[in-house]
């Protein structure tokens, strides 16, 4: 009798559960109306077993003692959901204090995470500046247009370093102006010692990659190219999409990548922003042949959204 009676209680009180939304109903009304539920059917669990206890037992009164049995089970009941209740308050901070530590965490690993990347952000090449302004100040006096051309250029590059100095993400659109700002400026420099073109389809203009991921790339191609050799250096930028894939090459006709590639500071900070930003979702790779250059594969396509 008491186990058929513990299964009826059980039964309507996990219907009351699975009827309350929590989250919608605040913890102190949905465990008021489980409390109340808990208790009702307890006592009401209780009638039809003092009915068949009296029977069986041959009582003349079905009902006898039936103040006790509901009185009983009504403290039966509370003690139940005073139970449960407590359980569940316990678990529910116990559940709040495991969310407030999952986000901290969270919280630690994006400011690990962004931190990381204002550090790679930060590495620009210093030399580059310094040799940039030395070249307009000597152009100043001996041609002020080139001058003048170079110093725009030189506002765009950082322009662009200054309005995206808080995302570390940039468009494929504004990846390529801010990589022909540099190679405009390294033009200037050189006069008619670097040639560069630059092909990509205009609807690969919002897809994202990591921010200043192609200048190092490019960088290095006027440095081993150009300023080693002092030949004519040619350089090519393709951007290209296929099979869900974002792809990127820069070739140029500089001197052959050595068998044993140690990259530098600059070829690593590429990795590293893909490591953070793409994890598991990229590919580099140097070749010699057909053409000397470097190809970045990235196999997730995002696009910019507005809260990039």
């Amino acid at each position: 009798m008491v186990t058929l009676e513990v299964l009826f209680v059980f039964n309507i009180s996990w219907m009351a559960i699975l009827y309350l939304d929590r989250e919608k109903v605040s913890f102190r009304a949905r465990m008021g109306f489980i409390l109340f539920t808990i208790v009702v059917s307890s006592m009401l669990a209780g009638i039809p077993v003092n009915f068949l206890g009296n029977t069986f037992a041959g009582s003349k009164n079905s009902f006898n003692n039936i103040e006790f049995t509901l009185l009983f089970n009504f403290y039966l009941g509370c003690m139940a959901g005073l139970v449960y209740i407590t359980m569940s308050y316990v678990d529910i901070e116990r559940q709040k204090k495991l969310n407030e530590k999952e986000l901290e965490v969270a919280r630690l690993r994006e400011l690990k995470t962004k931190a990381e990347l204002d550090v790679l952000h930060s590495k620009i090449n210093p030399h580059f500046l310094y040799n940039a302004l030395n070249s307009i100040a000597d152009l100043s006096i001996t041609d002020g247009k080139k001058a003048r051309k170079m110093t725009v250029a030189l506002a765009d590059l950082f322009r662009y370093s200054i309005n995206y100095s808080n995302h570390n993400y940039s468009t494929i659109k504004e990846e390529l102006e801010m990589t022909e700002a540099y190679l405009e400026i390294e033009k200037i420099r050189f006069e008619d010692q670097l040639i560069y073109f630059i092909s990509s389809s205009n609807d690969l203009n919002h897809y994202l990659v990591p921010r200043f991921m192609l200048q190092p790339i490019v960088e290095n191609a006027v440095k081993h190219g150009l300023k080693a050799t002092g030949k004519m250096t040619e350089i090519n930028i393709e951007v290209k999409s296929g099979n869900g894939n974002l792809e990127i090459l820069v070739a140029d006709n500089g001197p052959a990548f050595p068998e044993e590639l140690t990259p530098g500071y600059g070829v690593k900070s590429i990795y590293d922003k893909l490591d953070l930003l793409f994890p598991n979702e990229y590919e580099i790779h140097f070749a010699n042949q057909p053409k000397k250059g470097v190809s970045i594969h990235i196999h997730k396509l995002i696009k910019n959204e507005p809260t990039v």
